[in-house]
This record gives structure tokens, sequence and C-alpha cells, in this order.
């Protein structure tokens, strides 16, 4: 048992927990992300080697943080989540990168001592969003962000995950693949009464800034661009990308920043202009919402660019 906090309760009484603000919602998000598990006594120590993030600095089981994997030339391969069990690690990762994960990290073990297991079929990863969520102690509504614990819900021993969207904390629920009618079903007797579509994540996906494989984590963009500059750790050892990485934000020499975008009309292509010069491109859209990457010179709120026809006014800046 993890220590970190006390246990999560779905069926507590109303006068031992506190609100949780959200809209009543939660998502499968089992195929869309994946699940590795890395074992043996070099895990952590690789990864670390391997990524953005001091994951050192994990010393805790239930600990967790945010990292990226890079290239050579410090560009996007994925983002993880990084969580510390008492025999390994926990590695979220986007459902479409899992195996290109999986094959990097063992393509760089070599004397080490750690097993990597693609752990995406067997297990669900539910996120709870909305206003009315199961009961939770008030330990469990401090966790930071990443933080875990394990939890029995129903009979199932499950991990539940901090998480962070719209800027409001949200959960992730994981657990063995054979019990997810069962824990769905828990979910909304305890109040959760809206399974989302993805089509309907992605919606809220977009109007967070949340970045997504194969749109805004590629290897097009290197990290500061993205925005995640919050998973990277300047004072580390060396990982691969790190000269890049830190040469980029020493100099300041990115060139370009996620932003957060609206527009009226339906868009016809992804390339953003002004006055006929390239501004950027689209990476994400939907509705009249979007994400893209622009040049600093236009990545200020409330500039007007071009897509086509199309008027495109940018909203938010999402990287530093």
């Amino acid at each position: 048992m993890w220590n970190l906090v006390q246990r999560l309760n779905l069926n507590k009484s109303s006068r031992d927990v506190i609100p949780f603000k959200t809209n009543g919602s939660f998502v499968n998000l089992s195929s869309y992300l994946g699940r590795l598990r890395l074992r043996g006594s070099d895990a952590l120590d690789l990864l670390d080697r391997l990524s953005t993030n001091r994951l050192t600095d994990l010393v805790a089981p239930g600990m967790g943080m945010g990292s990226v994997l890079t290239t050579n030339k410090g560009r996007i391969i994925d983002f993880l989540g990084v969580h510390l069990e008492d025999d390994g690690l926990l590695v979220v990762t986007s459902g479409e990168a899992t195996e290109k994960i999986e094959e990097w990290i063992d393509f760089y073990t070599i004397m080490e001592d750690v097993e990597t297991v693609d752990i995406s079929n067997e297990t669900f990863q539910f996120r709870i969003l909305g206003s009315t969520t199961p009961s939770l102690s008030n330990d469990v509504a401090q966790l930071a962000k990443f933080h875990a614990l394990k939890e029995e819900i129903c009979g199932t021993e499950c991990i539940v995950i901090r998480s962070q969207m719209l800027d409001e904390p949200c959960l992730d629920v994981i657990g063995p693949s054979v019990a997810a009618k069962t824990v769905s079903q828990e979910l909304e007797v305890s109040g959760i009464h809206v399974e989302l579509s993805l089509d309907e994540y992605e919606r809220i996906r977009i109007e967070s800034g949340y970045p997504a494989f194969g749109s805004e984590l590629t290897e097009d963009f290197n990290p500061l661009e993205a925005g995640l500059i919050e998973h990277i750790s300047f004072n580390k050892g060396c990982y691969i990308g790190q000269e890049v990485v830190a040469r980029l934000n020493t100099y300041e020499k990115v060139q370009k920043k996620l932003v957060k975008l609206v527009w009226n009309g339906a868009i016809k292509g992804k390339d953003l202009s002004m006055e006929g010069h390239t501004a950027g491109v689209i990476t994400s859209a939907l509705d009249g919402v979007g994400l893209g990457f622009v040049r600093n010179a236009y990545a200020k709120f409330g500039t007007i660019l071009n897509c086509g026809a199309i008027s495109v006014t940018v909203t938010e800046i999402l990287a530093e």
C-alpha cells in the first residue's frame, strides 16, 4: 500500500469529502493512451537518461511527473506520464506512440537491468471530468499533479492519477480491462453520468490547449515550442537531445510558439499567413477552434492571420 495519501473511497459519506469542480463526465482513453510497465533496478535511471525531466526526483511510490522523449535533434517523440510504483515504473504514453517508445527504450537498453512490457491491451484508462464526481477524501483532492495512489473499486485494484485539463484537476483511473465495465458502472452510480465520445474529448483537449501526438507532439516541433517547458529540467544530467534543447533555451532561439486559435467558417488547408508572409500552421482543428504553431512575431493575443480566405485569430499563447 502506498503511504503518500489516504485511500479514495467511492462510497464515502458527503460529510467526509470536499466537492470536486468538474462537469460530471468521463471518457474512455484506453486506446487513445498507452501504458508501459518498466521493471528492473535500472528502469528509473535509464528513462531519466532518455527524457527531459529529472525523474530521479521520484523517490517514493505514488510520485509522478511529466517528461518528454526527444530525438538527438531535440524534436518531440512523445510526452510521457511517469509514475513510480513499488517495483518499477508505470509510463503513460500516447496510444499511437506506444510501440515506438517501447522500441526506443529497448534500443538504449544495453547492459541495464530493465524490462519493458506493454500493458495497454490488458488495462483500461478512464479520465474523469465533471462537477459531480466520486466522493473524494481531502488527501486525494490535494494530490499533486501526476501523483497517484492505489485504490480498490468494486473489488478491483486500480491506480488513480491526478491529471489536469481546462485549468481544473481531473482523475485518471487505470485498471485491468476485464473490470472496465464494472468500474464504469460504479462511476455512473457515484455521479459520473455522462460518458464522452473521443470527438467530444477532442474538443475539450483543443479548448484546454492540450497537445496531442500526431498533431502538436511530432518531430516537427521541439518541447519548448509546444509549451512543455515545465516538464524539462535544465540542471540535470545529459539526455538524448539535451544539448539542442538547452541551447534553444539559453540563447532564446525558439522560433515559434504553440497558440490557441479561433475562426468562423470552414477552413481549407493548414498554412497560416499574414500579408503574404508565412506565419505558421494549424495542427488541430474542430468547429472553429484550433491549436497551431506561429512564428514569434505573430504569437500575440488578438493577432489576425489568414488561412486561405478565412481570418484566424490568436486567442492564447500556450508556450513561454
